[in-house]
């Protein structure tokens, strides 16, 4: 049984849904998975929640990527260890086959279930600019934002989450 988050407008006695905001800006296991997660919950949890997908994160609403099963996402070994060629490829392997084992969706999985459970996804205007993506690139329904209009809809918003 899910608990539903509300904050209670004084100025007229109602419950207002929370806002919440999760920010992903990277295109990794390691960086995906978090914010998606946390949506996930937040929505099931009553509030209203969005992820505002920025620099290498915006591939996660490329869809592209979406209809090739984001094989384009790895997990990336930090350190010395990441130096060596073919650790980023291993470590990709070993960490899926740790969430199949664990039985955690896979990312394309999580994505579906996301936007099942009423999450809104954001693309950064800037990026896509920069990256030469068009709002035809994005998968459906994904809205997009510039700084300011995302910086307006954060302060409005209960929590933010850079992750």
């Amino acid at each position: 049984m899910s608990t539903v988050i509300e904050g209670e407008d004084t100025a007229i006695g109602r419950k207002e849904k929370k806002k919440v905001n999760l920010i992903c800006s990277r295109n990794t296991i390691d960086g995906v998975y978090p914010p998606l997660i946390l949506a996930i919950n937040a929505a099931r949890n009553g509030a209203e929640a969005r992820v505002f997908f920025t620099f290498s994160g915006i591939d996660m609403v490329l869809k592209k990527n979406y209809e090739k099963d984001y094989r384009n996402v790895k997990f990336y070994i930090p350190g010395a260890m990441g130096a060596i060629p073919g650790m980023s490829k291993l470590a990709t392997m070993m960490v899926k086959k740790k969430i199949e084992s664990a039985e955690i969706p896979d990312i394309k999985s999580l994505v579906e279930m996301t936007r099942f459970e009423g999450v809104k996804f954001i693309a950064c205007l800037m990026t896509m600019d920069m990256m030469g993506i068009e709002k035809e690139d994005l998968l459906e329904d994904v809205e997009v934002m510039d700084a300011n209009q995302f910086m307006k809809l954060a302060l409005s918003s209960d929590l933010n989450m850079f992750i």
